[in-house]
């Protein structure tokens, strides 16, 4: 089909479905994705290691499929909102893959716009860009299949998250208006890209840290800075032993402000630079921590310390009191 027959599709189907956006309360056709305390990792005795993705053994083709959607959820306890979500949450799932590999992602659209996949550090030819101007988005009702490679550069994290998406209140009108890239960021539609190495270090735990911000036009209140997806006290809640080696997955999915993650009384190291950063209560003189501008990334590991519950939080301003704050528990160690 021509780019002018998909843009007339795309307004139809824009115009057809905004009205039934406008008319037909959220409720009424959006699944509930009812919240409940998080809680990551182990809390006993185990022998594999709890990681986010399997272990590919040698260069493969991965394939994911993933549906743009509206659902209900609970982005602080009583508050539930409409939202668009990647296979039905937030963060979408996790992607994996690793150096060598070629990875196909087929995106289905049930959302009243345009919607795009875009990933960071993948290798890709423009019509997989997941922008506007090269036209590879999937309009209402539509799908759209994307192609990457994965060099050695693109070892490590990475977010994947829509380009394209306009609902504010101009909203996009094929022809007429240029999409924000960010609207579909702050409703929900982003995600983690893992890329192994080869030699990729072993751990105990790896768990996603996905920091993003909701604006009141999304949340119907105020402004809310969640971890992945919700805000406290409905943040993950990370489990692990004593001395087990933990890697954090960190991801400033954006759309809009900078992050300060720390993990009170542990010190953070960088993956791959091994730079250390010390998360030291600040009554101890020290606030290092990991900055994360809007759409940027970092892997950072630590060894759980002494038994006890800790504070993860951004140090931004009033981040942590809006809700981007959490636990990091750390049990005593059990022998198998």
């Amino acid at each position: 089909m021509s780019d002018a027959g998909r843009l007339v599709m795309g307004s139809a189907a824009f115009v057809a479905l905004v009205a039934i956006e406008v008319l037909t309360p959220g409720w009424f056709f959006a699944a509930e994705v009812a919240a409940s305390e998080e809680d990551l990792g182990h809390l006993a005795a185990h022998e594999d290691a709890d990681t986010l993705c399997p272990r590919f053994d040698a260069p493969g083709h991965r394939k994911y499929a993933l549906t743009a959607e509206q659902i209900l959820w609970e982005v602080e306890p009583g508050n539930v909102i409409p939202v668009w979500a990647w296979n039905g949450s937030i963060p979408g799932p996790t992607l994996c893959a690793r150096v060598g590999d070629t990875v196909e992602v087929k995106i289905t659209n049930r959302l009243p716009t345009i919607i795009s996949f875009h990933t960071h550090g993948l290798r890709f030819e423009p019509l997989s860009d997941g922008t506007f101007h090269t036209g590879s988005y999937a309009v209402p009702g539509g799908t759209y299949t994307y192609r990457f490679s994965v060099g050695e550069d693109s070892v490590g994290t990475w977010a994947y998250h829509d380009s394209v998406a306009e609902m504010d209140e101009s909203p996009f009108v094929p022809g007429v208006s240029t999409p924000e890239s960010g609207e579909g960021i702050e409703r929900g539609l982003y995600g983690a890209f893992v890329v192994q190495a080869a030699d990729e270090a072993e751990v105990d735990h790896e768990f996603v840290v996905a920091m993003s911000d909701m604006g009141p036009e999304v949340s119907r209140g105020g402004t809310y800075m969640l971890v992945n997806g919700r805000a406290s006290p409905l943040t993950p809640t990370f489990h692990v032993m004593e001395g087990e080696k933990v890697r954090f997955r960190l991801i400033n999915a954006g759309p809009n402000d900078p992050h300060d993650f720390i993990v009170r009384g542990h010190a953070l190291t960088n993956a791959h630079t091994a730079r250390v950063v010390d998360g030291a209560s600040e009554d101890e003189g020290r606030r290092t921590s990991v900055v994360l501008g809007s759409l940027t990334f970092g892997d950072y590991t630590t060894v759980a310390g002494a038994p006890g519950e800790y504070e993860y939080l951004c140090l931004v301003g009033d981040h942590a009191s809006m809700g981007m704050k959490g636990r990091f528990v750390v049990h005593p160690r059990i022998e198998n």
